[in-house]
């Protein structure tokens, strides 16, 4: 009887060791501290489109012909701008592809927009510094998605091995949805400078 005691008790902590629960619980933090990072590139990249929107429309004081066309593109870009914070705010990260596309092509208009309207934009500094800022920003953005897509892989590809899969299923571990764009997002946004190519 005392033997069957040490050997069973050897056998819950070695069941329990090997069960992966811990490991779980580590990729799932992992899978949403880089789901943040997503979100607060997204903020970034927002926050600087009032810059945009305010270097143009410094460079629009004198020519208020052009001013209809950059006010309709600014006003989709705000809304773009919006639909991505109301996404944050959900989590969703569906939603979140759909909104982030929406702001990359209102973006693009945006600038097309601008510059044809007022040419001289591609001379001035802040734009251009802008500009440089808005593409390291994307960058920061696809490096964020590539980050959490890896630890959705990482993390789908534990809970499904055995044991712990049955851990998984105990603790209600359930499959991530990595982050995908939504259909047509292949497509990047044209900006034309005006040089016609």
């Amino acid at each position: 009887m005392r033997t069957r005691i040490p050997i069973a008790a050897c056998l819950i902590v070695s069941t329990l060791t090997g069960c992966g629960y811990n490991r779980i619980q580590a990729l799932d933090e992992q899978v949403d501290e880089l789901g943040s990072n997503i979100e607060v590139e997204l903020v970034n990249r927002n926050n600087l489109i009032p810059n945009l929107v305010a270097t143009v429309q410094g460079a629009s004081e004198f020519e208020r012909g052009t001013f209809t066309d950059v006010a309709e593109a600014r006003a989709g870009l705000e809304q773009a701008r919006e639909g991505v914070a109301e996404a944050v705010e959900e989590g969703d990260m569906q939603s979140l592809a759909v909104a982030a596309d929406e702001a990359n092509r209102q973006i693009g208009t945006y600038i097309n927009v601008a510059v044809e309207a007022y040419p001289q934009l591609r001379a001035t500094q802040s734009f251009m510094a802008l500009q440089d800022q808005l593409a390291e920003s994307e960058n920061r953005i696809s490096v964020a998605r590539r980050d959490y897509n890896e630890a959705v892989r990482t993390y789908n590809t534990y809970v499904r091995q055995f044991p712990q899969v049955v851990t998984a299923r105990l603790v209600g571990a359930e499959r991530k949805e990595p982050f995908e764009a939504p259909e047509g997002a292949e497509q990047t946004p044209t900006v034309d400078f005006g040089t016609g190519s």
